[in-house]
């Protein structure tokens, strides 16, 4: 099953790349206003987002400040226009690591393929500036072991508010996941939910100042939640090369809430997305 995934995963890539002048645009826009669109989780511009993330752990538990995890992530965003708005369709193929306390009981690491996740939110931009949209949102389980995925099948409920003006974007994506269908005994099934804020200002040129934020929740455990609330800054620049758009960003992130035992404390991530175009 997992094979399979990932061969459609190396199809769809070749498929969208095999369109004509698959970076270009039809109508150029200036690197302000694309800067804009593509800070709207519901934009119109067709992309691929390549994002890579680093965190370095802390925590009480012996040698958890020598630990850190990493990704890259793999983020196409497919528009499509209906019912007088847009469709925003957004797969995500993680590669990750991730450190563990081995059989022996020293850290080691572990890399591979994570669980892929879909999001479909439908919604639109109205002439005040106010964006919304609603959705599914899906993760299927992948990963090639159980400390790079949940191991389930998750789905649950995707929703969006914000305000996209000249002087920039600022909103919210909330997401929340259930894990459906058998388990293993030993499994926890999910129950998790995230609010992404995305506040992000034009500073001229195609510069933006911000950040994007990714706080969770992890209500398995009933009273006991775990919450994770990072606080994120840092820029993006947007260019046009020739017809082909592109969008670099960087951010620094702290982790507002410590760690007790084993967790997150700070990390990076960047970002690069270039604009593509589809043939619908």
């Amino acid at each position: 099953m997992k094979e399979l995934i990932l061969k459609r995963l190396i199809y769809f890539i070749l498929i969208v790349f095999s369109f004509g002048n698959v970076f270009s645009q039809d109508k150029q826009k200036s690197a302000d206003d694309i800067a804009r669109e593509l800070s709207n989780p519901i934009g119109t511009l067709a992309n691929f987002t390549f994002q890579g993330t680093y965190a370095q752990w802390g925590g009480s538990a012996p040698g958890a400040s020598n630990q850190n995890t990493s990704s890259f992530v793999f983020m196409p965003t497919l528009p499509f226009k209906m019912w007088g708005g847009n469709l925003s369709v957004r797969p995500s193929f993680p590669f990750q690591g991730a450190p563990f306390v081995n059989d022996q009981g020293v850290w080691d690491a572990t890399s591979g393929f994570g669980d892929i996740g879909l999001m479909a939110l439908y919604g639109k931009a109205t002439e005040s500036g106010f964006i919304w949209g609603f959705g599914p949102t899906l993760f299927f389980p992948t990963a090639g072991s159980n400390l790079l995925g949940k191991d389930q099948f998750q789905m649950g409920p995707a929703v969006l508010a914000g305000i996209l003006r000249k002087w920039g974007v600022l909103g919210a994506l909330w997401q929340h996941w259930w894990g459906v269908g058998s388990i293993d005994s030993n499994t926890d099934r999910v129950n998790l939910g995230t609010v992404q804020l995305f506040y992000w200002f034009s500073a001229g040129k195609g510069w933006q100042i911000g950040g994007s934020p990714n706080q969770s929740a992890n209500y398995v455990q009933g009273q006991d939640i775990e919450f994770s609330i990072p606080l994120n800054l840092g820029f993006a620049k947007t260019v046009v090369l020739g017809k082909m758009p592109l969008k670099f960003s960087l951010q620094g992130q702290y982790f507002l809430t410590q760690p007790e035992v084993i967790g997150p404390n700070w990390g990076i991530f960047f970002s690069i997305t270039p604009v593509i175009k589809v043939p619908w």
